[in-house]
Formats: C-alpha cells, sequence, structure tokens
C-alpha cells in the first residue's frame, strides 16, 4: 500500500507543483495493488472550512489526464463554494478505472479518507453512486451519505434558466425549446423541472438507457443536443465539450448547464461573448449540489434550502446585468466573487 502527499515531489515523470492547474494546497496518492486501486485527492484551499467534493470512478488515458481533471475539478470546487456561500474548502477525489469496481475497492478508498483525517470530505460523482458512498460510510467518516446531490444541482440550474429567460426575452419558459446534453441525474431532473414549466425539452445522451422511461409529452429524445437549435443549451454531462472548433457548430442563445469545467480554456467565454451566445459559467450554476450536501451540517431547514437555490439564479441575475452593462462576458464578472 501507498500513501504519499505528493504536492512537490516529481510523481510518476510530473513535477507536480509545477503542472499548468496547479495552485493547490496538497495533492495525494493512494494505491493498494492488492485490491487494485489508485487513487489521487487534491485539496485546492481549506482556508474556509474541510475541502469538500465528489469523487470520480473513470478510466483515465494517463496518469497526468487524471490529475489535470482532479486538480480542475477541486479548482472549482473552492470557487463554487466561494460564490455561493458555503463554508467549505474545495476538493476532488478521482479513482483511476483499472478494475471493476468492488466493495473491496470502495473499502479501500474509505482507508484512503481515513487517512486523510478529515482535510477532504468525499461525495459521489461519476462512477460513485450514493449507494456506493453509504457502503464506504461504512468504514470512514468522511462522506456525505444524507443525499442525492444531483437533484439539487438541477433544480438550481431550473431556477437559473427561468431567470435568464426573464433577463434577455422578458418572458416566461413557456413553449422555450431547451436542449439538454445528459439524461443523469442532473439533467433528467432538470428535463422534468423545466418541461412541468411549459418548456420544450430536447434531451440527448449517448447512453441510451438514460432515455427509456421518458413519458413526459414537454421532453423529446433526441441523437445529439449540442448542435440542436434552441433558446438555451444545457450541458449537464461530463466537461471540456467547449473548444474554439465545437463552438462553431452551437445554435443557442444562452448556455446554462450543471457539467463542471464545460470550457477547455477561459478562452473559450470570449469567444462565446463575441459570438453573441450567453454563457452561464458552471461555477456560478451548479453549486446546488454542494447546498444540498452541506444542508444538515448547517442546519437548514427545507425552506432554507430552497431559497439558498433560489440565491443561486438571483446572483445570476447580477452578473448578467453587470456583463451588459459593462460590455464584459458573464465569466468575466466572477473575479472578486471566486476570491
Amino acid at each position: 500500500m501507498i500513501f504519499k502527499d505528493i504536492t512537490k515531489t516529481n510523481f510518476k515523470g510530473i513535477d507536480i507543483s509545477s503542472h499548468h492547474e496547479f495552485d493547490h494546497e496538497k495533492v495525494f496518492y493512494y494505491e493498494d495493488n492488492k485490491i487494485g486501486i489508485k487513487s489521487l485527492v487534491a485539496i485546492h484551499d481549506s482556508s474556509k472550512g474541510p475541502a469538500i467534493g465528489g469523487c470520480r470512478f473513470k478510466e483515465y488515458n494517463s496518469f497526468e489526464e487524471g490529475l489535470n481533471d482532479v486538480l480542475r475539478l477541486s479548482r472549482g470546487m473552492t470557487h463554487k463554494n466561494n460564490v455561493a456561500q458555503i463554508p467549505f474548502g474545495g476538493g476532488k477525489g478521482i479513482i483511476f478505472k483499472e478494475t471493476n469496481k468492488s466493495n473491496h475497492l470502495l473499502k479501500s478508498y474509505a482507508n484512503f479518507l481515513n487517512l486523510l483525517e478529515g482535510q477532504y470530505i468525499s461525495a459521489e460523482d461519476v462512477g460513485i453512486s450514493l449507494e456506493d458512498i453509504r457502503f464506504i460510510k461504512k468504514y470512514t467518516e468522511f462522506v456525505f451519505d444524507n443525499i442525492d446531490p444531483g437533484p439539487y444541482t438541477a433544480k438550481g440550474i431550473y431556477y437559473v434558466i427561468r431567470e435568464a429567460i426573464d433577463f434577455c426575452f422578458s418572458e416566461s419558459l413557456t413553449d422555450k425549446k431547451i436542449s439538454i446534453q445528459g439524461a443523469g441525474s442532473v439533467g433528467k431532473k432538470l428535463a422534468e423541472h423545466l418541461a412541468n414549466d411549459g418548456a420544450k425539452i430536447f434531451i440527448s445522451d449517448i447512453d441510451k438507457s438514460k432515455l427509456e422511461n421518458i413519458d413526459n409529452p414537454n421532453i423529446r429524445c433526441i441523437d445529439d443536443a449540442f448542435s440542436f437549435e434552441c433558446d438555451v443549451f444545457s450541458p449537464c454531462a461530463l466537461g471540456a465539450v467547449f473548444d474554439k472548433s465545437s463552438i462553431k457548430s452551437l445554435n443557442c442563445k444562452i448556455i446554462a448547464g450543471g457539467a463542471n469545467n464545460q470550457l477547455q480554456d477561459s478562452s473559450i467565454a470570449d469567444d462565446l461573448h463575441h459570438r453573441g451566445i450567453i454563457y452561464i459559467p458552471d461555477i456560478l450554476i451548479n453549486s446546488g449540489g454542494a447546498i444540498g450536501l452541506t444542508k444538515d451540517l448547517m442546519k437548514k431547514n427545507a425552506d432554507e434550502t430552497e431559497s439558498d437555490l433560489m440565491n443561486i439564479a438571483y446572483r445570476v441575475r447580477e452578473c448578467l446585468t453587470e456583463s451588459q452593462e459593462k460590455s464584459i462576458s458573464p465569466q468575466d464578472t466572477l473575479k472578486e466573487l471566486i476570491i
């Protein structure tokens, strides 16, 4: 078993602290060959409290690809928590998917969390379910096992899209065309909220099984949500979907989605702005999951939690107003909020 603070080391041929995505407090590596687990935890900032963030169980083409992901995602959690005024730091965990997920692997990940002694508290993410987290909770206290964060993220984004439609068109959601990429716990729930409010929803997913049992007349399953002509495009699958090439295929007026790190690099926000597409930054709008995860620790009741989710949309209106007044991208309005 290997448990190592690799922050200031050259690990697997990479000088961690010189990595282009690095501005972090700590990066830890854990490996247990007997179990077949290799894992990273990145702690971006713990100045406001323990670092929180989900854990991904995902295939990566290389160690560096996994490192890049965990560094970007953990930084995003810090920014997301700061914007939403959640008194926790930002962190992220990944498990390299090199073997099948098993109880032994999940128990070993719990051991990793115990070795970190509360510096990082883990939740579910891609490849790790709430059921998995509840199993892990048997062996460590350092997980959030109270809720599935997906529906909370979806509710926050629903409020954001409703607010953005009102801001941009002075209209309601009725008959607005909204294209959603990804039909997981965020995308599918978001589709239901919007459809029930009268919007026309078009949803796609590479995993066609996720599109089964959708029977709302306002929701239509399509092959490709990305380039579909619509009022709002909502990316709710994996990140880095927008680059200089892919944005040429966009056929929408507003982008507002739950995926993390949607831009391949920050300059894409300016490219979208120059094209007249309003990109609402993911760190501004997808904090609903963190709000849901921390509500019990913060002793928030249902009404207070709902109010916090609605406040996401109010911050978006302030952002869009400033963006319009200063003729800058919404991304540029966030600089003071994420400090």
